[in-house]
């Protein structure tokens, strides 16, 4: 029984397999698509078939054409010739290698003596006499690129990877325009010229569309011009072609933040942390809005989160300190805006709300300290020199000529004015003011 089991089993094996001359029709199907390895698979399974079936070694030598290997394909027609020495199309297509072999040590020679013209003529000959060798269209394009005519180099690539694949080296080429055009727009965007670095952008995209950073410092651009609109298209972009741009979630929910859509800018700030859940930036911009909605407790929530995965993160500490500010938490407000300010000492307004925040709680001792750094980082701002002027008079327990001369700083910005006026007033006519 067992026997006759396999005696079937070989009997179905023998007449499904493929005869040689169908793989080869297939592998040859596979060559005219430009599925090189696959063609490529399918001849050397066409000789394992038949060792001695001339045909594919010829395929195979047509896939090591396309592959940019002269050498090979030299071999392996060779190796057609010796099974069937009176096909004369072996013969003449042996011959005509020695042409384009000829060719193509022409161009090259050229090329280096500097002769980009007779370089590209001994190339193009090559390219229209055997259309299926890539490396004299790809050359093409190295002569192009040596003439830093980058677009019109990129179509050659292009072409020599229409006719094969997987050519890595016209691939590589692509990819080094395309940094060449990105890089020229990172030195332009840094020079303050955001239309030349939008055109170079826009460049890196017209070589490879795949290129998310490119989508994604057009839209930081769009978005510095006021266009929110195209930047969140552009951010959009970037994302579809890497989804774990993080960097491109967190500039989506800042675009989205700034056109009041709190929803959707959230829900991006969240896919940014989830990809990156040490991504302080993101925890802080999502704290700015809800503190914006005025739903604390979220704010709070993500602003420790802020400080817990960076310590260091000194905005985090001064958003905390405007909600306890908010809150009337005065002792909590000073703890978390004494961190922000020992964390960024150039940071005048966390300063000026330490001040406010030591004047409310009877401190004028740090109250003075804060508000004078506040001033000295920012000399025109009346809210400093109001604190100062509150610190000084501290209650009328103080420095009343140092008050005075605070508050007449205050009187300089017409937001404090009114309440400096107040304040003058009631230093100079305290008795008006008791009860």
């Amino acid at each position: 029984m067992v026997k006759s089991l396999k005696i079937v089993l070989l009997f179905i094996g023998i007449a499904s397999a493929q005869s040689p001359d169908e793989l080869y029709k297939t592998a040859q199907a596979n060559l005219d698509a430009g599925k090189v390895s696959e063609a490529e698979s399918g001849f050397n399974s066409a000789l394992q078939t038949d060792p001695t079936f001339a045909p594919a070694y010829l395929g195979l030598a047509h896939t090591s054409m396309r592959k940019g290997d002269l050498k090979k394909t030299g071999s392996l027609l060779k190796e057609a010739i010796e099974i069937e020495p009176e096909n004369k199309s072996f013969r003449d297509e042996f011959e005509r290698l020695s042409e384009l072999n000829t060719l193509m040590s022409k161009g090259i020679r050229s090329m280096k003596n500097g002769d980009a013209d007779d370089a590209f003529e001994s190339f193009r000959v090559a390219y229209e006499k055997f259309p299926n060798y890539p490396e004299s269209v790809f050359n093409m394009g190295l002569v192009h690129f040596r003439k830093k005519e980058f677009k019109d180099a990129v179509e050659y690539f292009k072409k020599a990877m229409e006719i094969n694949a997987e050519h890595k080296t016209a691939t590589a080429a692509i990819n080094n325009v395309a940094k060449n055009y990105f890089n020229s727009g990172n030195q332009l965007y840094k020079r303050g010229d955001l239309e030349g670095a939008l055109l170079s952008y826009s460049n890196v995209l017209d070589v490879d569309e795949t290129f998310y950073q490119a989508h994604y410092q057009v839209g930081v651009i769009q978005s510095k011009m006021g266009d929110k609109d195209a930047a969140i298209q552009s951010y959009e972009k970037a994302l579809e072609v890497n989804p774990q741009f993080y960097k491109g979630f967190f500039a989506l929910g800042l675009a989205k933040s700034s056109m009041n859509d709190s929803d959707g800018a959230i829900s991006a700030l969240e896919a940014a942390i989830n990809i990156n859940p040490g991504y302080d930036k993101a925890y802080g911009a999502m704290g700015d809005i809800y503190i914006g909605l005025k739903n604390y407790e979220k704010a709070k929530q993500v602003l420790n989160m802020a400080v817990t995965v960076n310590p260091n993160y000194a905005r985090g500490y001064s958003n905390l300190g405007i909600i306890h500010a908010d809150e009337k938490n005065w002792d909590q407000a000073v703890s978390s805006l004494e961190m922000a300010v020992a964390l960024n000492d150039k940071d005048s307004m966390s300063f000026f709300r330490l001040a406010s925040a030591h004047n409310i709680n009877g401190n004028c001792g740090g109250a003075k300290e804060a508000a004078r750094k506040s001033a000295d980082l920012k000399s025109r701002f009346g809210g400093s020199w109001f604190e100062l002027g509150v610190a000084e008079w501290c209650g009328g327990r103080g420095n009343k000529a140092g008050a005075l001369n605070a508050f007449e700083k205050a009187r300089n910005d017409r937001d404090w004015r009114k309440m400096a006026e107040h304040q003058i007033d009631k230093v100079k006519n305290l008795q008006k003011y008791e009860k």
